[in-house]
């Protein structure tokens, strides 16, 4: 048995882990989705819509001979989707005068976690390929 009433998760930066107050978490993810020009309310889950998408376009792939088989079934990713869910990393390393609540709960950086989703393993596939051309880039000098 633990104690609903606290968050423990790790901090952004370091390796600290932080003990928050649950009500106090929860005040900063609702501060925080409530910015619309960030976030938008979905009426629905996007996953009814994705994974019928997904699927149709690695089917095109392996159709065009662009991928094989083998890729095409590790690409479609689980049988069973997870849906994406939002979490907070807090943002210790700030000052504390400057905190959501100052002194009291550190402002958070958000985290939209895809682990498990319709897509996660193609953005795999993908950032396999992205990141040798990624560190050749100028700017990375």
């Amino acid at each position: 048995c633990w104690d609903k009433s606290i968050i423990i998760k790790p901090a952004d930066k370091g390796s600290a882990a932080v003990i928050m107050d649950r009500d106090s978490y929860i005040k900063e993810a609702e501060r925080q989705l409530n910015q619309e020009e960030y976030y938008k309310k979905l009426p629905e889950p996007i996953i009814l819509e994705t994974v019928p998408e997904v699927c149709t376009i690695l089917t095109q792939l392996r159709e065009g001979g662009y991928i094989n088989k083998k890729q095409e079934s590790y690409l479609m990713g689980p049988d069973n989707p997870r849906q994406r869910f939002f979490y907070l990393l807090p943002k210790i390393h700030k000052s504390q005068e400057s905190w959501s609540i100052p002194y009291e709960m550190p402002p958070g950086r958000p985290i939209v976690s895809d682990c498990g989703s319709e897509t996660y393993a193609t953005a795999e596939y993908i950032k396999y390929f992205l990141n040798p051309i990624s560190t050749r880039h100028p700017m990375c000098y």
